[in-house]
């Protein structure tokens, strides 16, 4: 007996080509988020780009909005993963590449990435849970290539969340502007981030910070 699909039930995709077409569904929907807010889009729009049956949307991802939430949980997760990927680098290296991972993203995801940092924040539950866990993962993988400890002080702890929101607000501003170099972007927040761990070790002498990127 099967279940019937419709607007409140989606279906895993439980074969490799039924994976691979959800897949592929979910590359042609990010393309087209990328720069057109959610309200603009359709059902109707994306199954033509995908060359797809509507249907089949609701199949794997039960509405538009189900759809959006798995496009927001793949970027997520992408965000939450940047700092985890380059075991054996010095902390400056480390920084560098997350930051250009980051920026990168951001430049070629732009709508998701604004509703990942600010859009769903107190509008959307689902996606303000989403963003708050890749937040975590990449702050703790921040302070393990840091520090080499996934729990810093509370001093360090605090900066760092703080730079890191400097450094949504500082990609956001760059997004609209278009007027600064990406790598120009990047070489701001880490020297941002050196002032902010300078500051970490006056106001805390015990706390275990690195010199300066």
């Amino acid at each position: 007996m099967t279940t019937a699909a419709g607007p409140d039930k989606p279906l895993p995709a439980s074969t490799g080509r039924g994976e691979a077409r959800r897949a592929a569904i979910l590359d042609v929907a990010a393309g087209l988020f990328a720069d057109r807010p959610y309200d603009l889009l359709s059902i109707d729009e994306i199954a033509r780009e995908a060359g797809v049956a509507k249907g089949l949307i609701y199949y794997y991802f039960g509405s538009k909005r189900g759809l959006f939430l798995a496009l927001i949980e793949r970027a997520a997760g992408i965000l939450g993963s940047l700092a985890e990927e380059f075991d054996g680098l010095s902390p400056t290296e480390r920084l560098i590449r997350t930051l250009d991972g980051f920026l990168w993203w951001a430049e070629t995801h732009r709508s998701a990435f604004q509703t990942v940092t600010s859009g769903g924040v107190g509008v959307d539950a689902e996606v303000f849970a989403l963003y708050r866990g890749a937040r975590r993962r990449l702050l703790t993988a921040m302070s393990y290539g840091l520090i080499g400890s996934a729990a810093p002080r509370p001093t360090l702890r605090v900066a760092l969340d703080g730079w890191l929101s400097f450094v949504e607000g500082a990609t956001y501003s760059w997004l609209e502007g278009d007027d600064l170099a990406r790598d120009e972007v990047r070489d701001l927040a880490v020297r941002v981030l050196g002032g902010a761990l300078q500051a970490v070790g006056v106001a805390d002498p015990d706390a275990d910070t690195p010199g300066a990127p």
